[in-house]
């Protein structure tokens, strides 16, 4: 009988929701227009490798996105990605959203919360 032992790794939140991929995806789009490749690069060495994404729905987040307006491709790069102003303007009031709940969180946590 064999064991093997499990590398011991950092905690990875695993993300599912489709909001939270979007979050993400817009977040990452916020300083340049992107290749999908490019986006899950800077996914990954922004996370620090603490998210567990399935990077397989990139391609179709990124198409869901431009459906919505949310992103658009660029006419000389197709392949590459750049957010909208509507698209600015929804990573903004997620990003006011996820900091107002993560304020939530702490005050309850720390029992500050009445």
């Amino acid at each position: 009988m064999t064991t093997t032992t499990r590398r011991a790794s950092a905690p990875r939140a695993r993300i599912r929701d489709r909001g939270q991929v979007d979050a993400l995806v817009l977040a990452a789009l916020a300083d340049a227009p992107l290749r999908h490749d490019e986006i899950a690069d800077v996914l990954r060495a922004q996370a620090g490798g603490t998210l567990d994404m399935p990077f397989s729905r990139l391609v179709p987040t990124l198409h869901r996105l431009a459906r919505n307006r949310l992103v658009s491709r660029q006419s000389r790069d197709p392949r590459r990605y750049r957010l909208t102003e509507t698209g600015r303007r929804s990573l903004t009031a997620r990003l006011r959203a996820a900091d107002a709940f993560a304020e939530a969180v702490h005050r309850l946590a720390d029992g500050s919360g009445g």
